[in-house]
């Protein structure tokens, strides 16, 4: 056999539960794969990169596997093997005057969040957790919260095993001075793409500020999210806003608080208007909710916090709360804990303030696994656990994430016809919307769906479908895809001479088609 090749590598790590790695968490989507390789050293992976070279294997390189709510760990295309790199994990150089450090595909937000802790500098977290990769994320184009969110930005590639073995490199500088020189640009042609094997990455680290503010802003009513999205593109245009700033609405809150009740809800029909209400009200939720950092030297950061609230008063509750007093009040309360446990009001408080702060902490470079809570919304037999897997617990969800103008106009538009779409097919519509810039604001939607009902699954993927066409139809494009819509057929693809271009690299770089085929690619 082929593969016999690479498994006379002599290997250090080979995987064997090929389960771990076939369960996409979209519906339908499950893929044939022929092994599963682990290199623990960039070596073994040039190895494996060479022998697939030699024999004409496809395979698919991951850098932890979570890419969660767009497929996970699973191939595009069957017949894969998969080299799963979280063995990949050294953190090769840290630069204390520039903050940047130089890391590999295995590098989690937990891992550097944990080395950096005691310096000046800190990690800039996404909400996926401190399990899930820095690479991966970035090459995905995600984001965080604060002044370095928009990773995709604030990154340079300095080491890239090509499909032939052969190593290369974009940042050769003896000290980081980000994209510059010949390879200006060209770092930003290997996101969301499948030229390379990335190997090593510089990545721009946040300066931790004198004052650290929490803005908390509580729209009064639902129909004031236009007005707010105006608001914050002039906020991000006059800078007094550098951070990208996110805002839920009430079903996005609800998830991360509580479980749709299987025992009072139709899961046809979902959570009844009047439930909704009184969820609202014993919950202290408003219809939309934002939280956000706002932070540097004292007075900077106090004027643009009192500037921020001036703007936002007449549309919400603004509170601006600092994070040491946040810290202080929480201590003060565990304290008493023993006190008010006579309280069920005081201990819910308690515990609510507790993940309040632990939430409100992430944006202080601690990663939290709290903004996954939402994903078992609708799992019937397990909640949350920090340690847990979404989709290996058994939680159904799709994100999808259509990029938006900032606009009131354009983003009332989309999330009309995104609620419809909801209601219609009976799921509740929970929707996170952060301004990236003046000129973006980026919306994650997630279905939850009861992966042991296959009527719902059904339900969830004529969802998903349906969204899917109305923002290809509205020329809304996703800022990320899922698996299970790739290769993309290109007469149904807006922006087709990019994709067109991209193909032709693809060509030029991996003429066989063997680094993970089908992904952000045409047909």
């Amino acid at each position: 056999m082929l593969l016999d090749k690479l498994d006379s590598l002599k290997l250090s790590d080979k995987g064997s539960n090929h389960e771990n790695y076939k369960n996409s968490g979209l519906v339908g989507h499950i893929r044939d794969i022929k092994g599963i390789y682990i290199p623990k050293t960039t070596d073994e992976l040039k190895k494996i990169i060479q022998t697939c070279h030699l024999i004409n294997q496809p395979f698919y390189a991951i850098s932890t596997g979570k890419n969660w709510g767009y497929g996970k760990s699973v191939p595009v295309m069957d017949d894969n093997i998969i080299i799963d790199l979280s063995q990949l994990n050294e953190i090769y150089h840290y630069d204390s005057d520039l903050g940047v450090v130089e890391i590999g595909p295995g590098v989690t937000q937990g891992q550097l969040a944990n080395y950096l802790k005691g310096t000046p500098w800190m990690l800039d977290c996404t909400g996926a957790g401190p399990a899930t990769s820095i690479v991966g994320n970035v090459l995905e184009r995600g984001f965080g919260h604060g002044s370095r969110g928009y990773r995709s930005q604030h990154f340079t590639i300095t080491e890239y095993i090509q499909a032939n073995g052969k190593t290369k490199s974009l940042d050769t500088a003896s000290r980081y001075i980000g994209r510059n020189g010949h390879s200006a640009g060209l770092t930003e042609v290997f996101t969301q793409n499948n030229l390379a094997v990335i190997t090593k990455i510089r990545f721009e680290l946040t300066m931790r500020q004198e004052l650290s503010l929490r803005c908390i802003v509580r729209l009064k009513e639902s129909e004031s999210i236009g007005t707010y999205i105006d608001i914050m593109r002039q906020l991000k245009s006059e800078n007094t806003l550098d951070c990208l700033a996110h805002i839920g609405n009430n079903y996005r809150v609800l998830s991360m608080i509580t479980q749709f009740d299987f025992s009072k809800w139709n899961p046809s029909h979902g959570v009844p208007i009047h439930d909704l209400y009184t969820l609202e009200m014993q919950n202290h939720i408003t219809p939309w909710t934002a939280a956000f950092v706002v932070s540097g030297e004292s007075k900077v950061a106090k004027a643009k916090a009192n500037r921020i609230k001036q703007a936002l008063s007449d549309i919400g509750d603004v509170k601006i709360l600092s994070l040491q007093k946040l810290n202080r009040l929480n201590w003060f309360l565990h304290g008493l804990k023993p006190l008010f446990n006579y309280s069920s009001r005081l201990t819910k408080f308690q515990k609510n303030l507790t993940k309040f702060t632990q939430a409100m902490l992430m944006l202080e470079g601690n990663p939290s696994p709290m903004a996954l809570k939402g994903c078992y919304w609708r799992n019937q037999s397990q909640s949350f656990d920090n340690s847990n897997d979404p989709i290996d617990s058994d939680c159904g969800f799709y994100w999808i994430a259509p990029a938006l103008p900032m606009l009131s106009n354009e983003i009332n538009a989309c999330m009309q016809k995104s609620e419809q779409l909801f209601q219609k097919f009976g799921f509740e519509f929970g929707v996170t919307l952060t301004s990236i810039s003046a000129h973006m604001c980026q919306a994650i939607i997630s279905l939850y769906y009861d992966v042991k009902c296959d009527k719902e699954k059904q339900r969830a993927k004529e969802l998903i479908t349906q969204l899917r066409q109305c923002f290809k139809d509205n020329n809304w494009q996703c800022y990320r895809r899922s698996i299970d819509e790739m290769p993309f057929d290109l007469s149904k693809e807006s922006n087709r001479d990019a994709l067109a271009l991209k193909h032709k690299i693809k060509i030029m770089l991996d003429p066989n088609n063997l680094i993970n085929p089908g992904r952000y690619q045409i047909k």
